[in-house]
C-alpha cells in the first residue's frame, strides 16, 4: 500500500480483463441457448425484423410490390431465428382461416411416409409397391412394374405414363377421378420407361403413397398424420379429404398460414420439435436432398423441391409455398389464388425482397419508423378486404 491506495500491476490487470471477456462471453453463449430453446408453443412469438437481423423497410417495400402490383395473395409469413417477423393476411384471408395447401400436402406426406419407416410400419423406401399391394396386379402384366418402390413414387420418377401435369392439362388425373380405385387405377398404367430414369410429375404417385400408409398402418394417412405429426406440433385446425375411404395425398389439405410455418420449421430443426424427434433427422436430410434433376428449381427430393444446398420448398398451385432456408434459419410461407401465369411470384418476392432483407446474423439497430409503417400496412392489408 502506497499513500492509501493499491497498485495493480499490468498483468494482473491483463488477467482481470480477460475474465471480464471471459464471463460476457458466457453471459451471450447463454443467451444464445436460451433462444435456440425457444420453441412456438399454442402461439408464436412475434419481433420486429431489426431484432432478428432484418430490415422492416425492405419487407415493407415486400408489401408494397405485392400491393402495387395487384398479386392475389392471401398471406406471407415470415419466421426468422424462430419469430415471427412479419405476418401479413390480404385479398379474403384472415388469420384463423385454414387455407387450401394444393400440393405442398405432398412434402406432408413425405413426411408421414418418413415417420412411418422410423415406426416400423414400413420396411424401407426400397419396398416394391406391387408387393405391398399382392391383392392386386396390373391388368397388363409387365415385370419392371415389379421393380417400381416407394423411393420412385416419392421422386416422381415411376416410369409410368400419369400424364396428369400441368404439361398434359392434368389428362391423367381427371382419368384417374373418374376410377373408383386409385390404386388399380395406378398399377394399370403403362410403362413407358424403366423405373428412376426420368423425372415426371405424378399425383397418382403421391396417391399411391396415403393407400400405402392405410395399407401398412391400418388407419388413414389423415388419422396417422393428427396422431404422429399433427398433434405434437400443436396443429389442430386442419383438414384433409378422402376418396372412397383414403386419405388423398396429393392435395386437398387445408390449414392456417401459421401452422404450414410449424410443418417447416420442425424440418428447418431436422425433424425435432421441442427437444423431441418427431421425424428422424436422416429422413428430413434425405428427402430434401437433390436425388433427381427436373426442369424446375434445382431438382427433387422426396416430395420437397430443392432449389439451393440448404434451401428447399413445398409448392402448391395458386401461389401456395413453404420455403425452407436452413443456412438463413427462416421459414417462409406463402398462400394465394394466383393464376397459372403468375404462379412463380413468391419464389420471386423471395429472391427479390425477403433475402435481400437479411441484413445481418445478429440484432440490427432498430428503426421504430419503418417498423410502425410495416405494421401498419400489414393492418391496412386486412382492413382493406
Amino acid at each position: 500500500m502506497i499513500s492509501g491506495r493499491t497498485i495493480f500491476s499490468s498483468e494482473k490487470i491483463s488477467v482481470y480483463l480477460q475474465s471480464l471477456i471471459l464471463l460476457w462471453i458466457l453471459i451471450f453463449q447463454a443467451a444464445q441457448l436460451c433462444a435456440s430453446q425457444y420453441w412456438p408453443q399454442a402461439q408464436w412469438r412475434n419481433a420486429s425484423p431489426e431484432s432478428q437481423g432484418m430490415s422492416s423497410r425492405t419487407l415493407s417495400e415486400l408489401l408494397y410490390a405485392v400491393e402495387k402490383n395487384d398479386y392475389e395473395i392471401d398471406s406471407i409469413i415470415i419466421v426468422r431465428n424462430g419469430y415471427v417477423v412479419l405476418e401479413s393476411y390480404t385479398q379474403l384471408q384472415e388469420p384463423h382461416f385454414r387455407h387450401h395447401i394444393h400440393s405442398c400436402t405432398k412434402s406432408v406426406v413425405s413426411a408421414l411416409i418418413g415417420i412411418a419407416i422410423d415406426e416400423g410400419y414400413i420396411e424401407s423406401v426400397d419396398q416394391s409397391v406391387l408387393e405391398l399391394f399382392p391383392e392386386k396386379s396390373p391388368q397388363i402384366q409387365n415385370s419392371d412394374k415389379e421393380k417400381i418402390t416407394l423411393r420412385h413414387l416419392l421422386m416422381m420418377a415411376t416410369g409410368l405414363a400419369c400424364e396428369d401435369s400441368v404439361r398434359h392439362d392434368f389428362k391423367g388425373l381427371k382419368k384417374m377421378w373418374q376410377s373408383d380405385d386409385w390404386v388399380q387405377y395406378m398399377i394399370d398404367l403403362p410403362l413407358v420407361e424403366p423405373p428412376g430414369t426420368r423425372f415426371e410429375y405424378c399425383n397418382g404417385a403421391s396417391a399411391l403413397l396415403t393407400a400405402i400408409i392405410q395399407k401398412t398402418t391400418g388407419t388413414s394417412a389423415f388419422e396417422f398424420a393428427r396422431r404422429h405429426l399433427f398433434s405434437p406440433l400443436q396443429i389442430e385446425d386442419v383438414h384433409w379429404k378422402s376418396h372412397h375411404g383414403i386419405t388423398i395425398g396429393y392435395s386437398n389439405l387445408t390449414m392456417r398460414p401459421l401452422d404450414m410455418a410449424r410443418f417447416g420449421y420442425l424440418f428447418l430443426h431436422d425433424g425435432r420439435w421441442n427437444n423431441h424427434e418427431i421425424i428422424s433427422d436422416e429422413w428430413v436430410k434425405e428427402s430434401t436432398t437433390k436425388l433427381i434433376g427436373t426442369t424446375l428449381h434445382d431438382g427433387y427430393g422426396y416430395q420437397w423441391w430443392v432449389m439451393a444446398p440448404y434451401r428447399y420448398g413445398a409448392r402448391g398451385a395458386h401461389g401456395q409455398r413453404i420455403f425452407v432456408l436452413k443456412d438463413k434459419d427462416m421459414v417462409v410461407v406463402f398462400t394465394g389464388n394466383l393464376k397459372e401465369s403468375k404462379t412463380l411470384i413468391p419464389e420471386a418476392l423471395l429472391q427479390n425482397f425477403i433475402i435481400p432483407a437479411i441484413r445481418a446474423d445478429k440484432p440490427l439497430p432498430e428503426n421504430p419508423r419503418s417498423w410502425e409503417r410495416l405494421k401498419s400496412m400489414q393492418l391496412s392489408g386486412q382492413n382493406s378486404r
